[in-house]
């Protein structure tokens, strides 16, 4: 309750006043107007202190970039370049099985370890998706020469719109899968798990690992051989996260769909979708907004992060699919409606880091921000009488964390040194689903003394985590030690 501590004609000089003040004197000045009874609730509004332009440098979330694409060579950039993606994520490798592992069982970390020296300190991580068949120049083996000399079974066949060939795999073929195997039990044995690793693609059948042959032999590959390489990766990754592309799914019945389907959901699998934007996906069908099956991404999106793989930049651009500074002529505003069907929190433009930066400025910024989570405190409210604080979160973006961030709260007095810092065990941003969300938390203060003081909170990473997950206020409430300061709440012992 407030009182009246302004009559009529000093208000208005106080409001010109108030406007001048930062928001921390703001919020001190505010809350020394809440008129304080023992025991009851104190609540403090902080929609005045919150703020949607800065970009949230948040981890398990975020842009992705195409530092490998399907080749050695393209999409890698200038690291100068690649920093400037806001709330960068992780780098996506995807290359042929051949550039890892040229000789039986002599692999090349170096592709790898590299990215993860340089990137990890920065908090970008890398994705894998170590492809078994290519389409490029000097890939007619992506899986290895050796696999074949082995005994696998496969056939050279035409690339379309090229005179040149590459090797497909029989798939289903025992040489093939046993030395498949081998691989992601040598990768999994280096990286599983790891936090330097964002996601596993399972990539080792179709096209680029997509899981068609729409450029080669045009074949459907067998649910039940699907399945048996869906197997082989969660055989070896046990801890990483493993995602499939959804055109895996394509060209089957309706039953196999479904098999194939809910074998995907009981393995925790999530899913990727590799053609947002691509002109005849798009123009093909513009009310599915290029998204292929959004069913699936809601299966997913209820247990684990999904990705969406835009169209090559520059297609897009030649082909009109993206047009106008921030694409705002064409391509932005369909892109935020898929970012919000598919709840996606991984996305990719699949370009030269430079030029889409230097073409969408502020979409960049905008995106990273509304990928996956992105949380508010819209009120706090602290009762007395029985030791608990209530906290109205809000999250504005995709989707869900999908990863419970330890939250704490801290009072500290302001007339002394006495300060608390309490774990609020029983919130789990898990359950912070997209739009308002209400948690109530006891706490102890039984050796608080009387007295005025300042409430915080934070949340991090992890418990032996340095790095802060961001709230959306103006950045001047944030002290150094990642606690955003909410105001002043009173104690009173008496009230109990």
């Amino acid at each position: 309750m407030r009182s009246s501590l302004f009559d009529s004609k000093g208000f208005f000089a106080f409001f010109v006043f108030m406007k001048k003040l930062s928001a921390l004197a703001y919020i001190a000045l505010q809350l020394a107007a809440v008129g304080y009874v023992a025991g009851q609730p104190q609540d403090i509004d902080l929609k005045p202190f919150q703020d949607s332009r800065r970009v949230l440098e948040n981890p398990d979330k975020g842009w992705y970039h195409h530092y490998y694409d399907n080749n050695l060579e393209r999409y890698k950039g200038e690291d100068g370049d690649i920093k400037k993606i806001p709330c960068l994520n992780h780098l996506f490798l995807r290359f042929a099985w051949a550039y890892l592992e040229p000789e039986e069982g002599k692999f090349n970390w170096r592709l790898i370890d590299e990215q993860i020296e340089k990137w990890a300190p920065r908090n970008v991580k890398i994705s894998l998706s170590i492809t078994a068949l290519e389409t490029g120049v000097n890939q007619e083996y992506a899986t290895p020469k050796w696999v074949s000399e082995a005994g696998a079974k496969g056939e050279l066949v035409k690339i379309r719109q090229s005179e040149r060939k590459t090797w497909e795999p029989d798939y289903d073929d025992p040489v093939f899968l046993k030395k498949l195997s081998n691989l992601q039990k040598a990768i999994a044995e280096r990286y599983d798990g790891k936090k330097s690793v964002a996601t596993i693609t399972i990539a080792s059948i179709g096209n680029w690992g997509e899981g068609h042959h729409v450029y080669t032999s045009k074949k459907s590959v067998p649910t039940a051989v699907v399945k048996k390489h869906i197997d082989i990766y969660k055989k070896h990754f046990k801890k990483s996260l493993i995602v499939i592309g959804d055109d895996y799914l394509d060209g089957r019945p309706q039953n196999e769909v479904d098999e194939l389907r809910e074998y995907i959901r009981k393995n925790g699998i999530s899913y990727r979708d590799d053609s947002i934007l691509v002109h005849w996906t798009y123009r093909h069908k513009p009310s599915a907004l290029s998204i292929m099956h959004p069913q699936f991404f809601d299966d997913a999106a209820e247990y684990a992060p999904t990705t969406l793989e835009m169209q090559h930049y520059r297609a897009m651009k030649a082909e009109k699919d993206w047009v106008g500074k921030n694409g705002s002529v064409f391509g932005a505003e369909i892109m935020r409606k898929v970012i919000a069907r598919t709840q996606c929190t991984y996305l990719g433009f699949h370009g030269d880091a430079k030029e889409f930066l230097a073409d969408n400025p502020d979409y960049a910024r905008e995106i990273a921000n509304k990928l996956g989570y992105w949380l508010f405190i819209n009120k706090i409210s602290f009762d007395p009488s029985d030791s608990t604080v209530s906290v109205e979160w809000e999250n504005r973006g995709a989707a869900r964390p999908y990863k419970k961030y330890p939250v704490y709260l801290k009072l500290k007095k302001t007339d002394s040194d006495f300060e608390k810092i309490l774990p609020l065990k029983d919130a789990d941003t898990r359950k912070f689903t997209i739009g308002v969300v209400r948690q109530t938390y006891k706490i102890d203060i039984s050796d608080a003394p009387t007295g005025k003081y300042e409430i915080s909170i934070r949340l991090k990473e992890g418990k032996k985590s340095d790095r802060i997950v961001e709230l959306g206020f103006k950045p001047e409430l944030r002290s150094d030690d990642g606690f955003y300061k909410l105001g002043s709440v009173n104690v009173n012992k008496t009230a109990f």
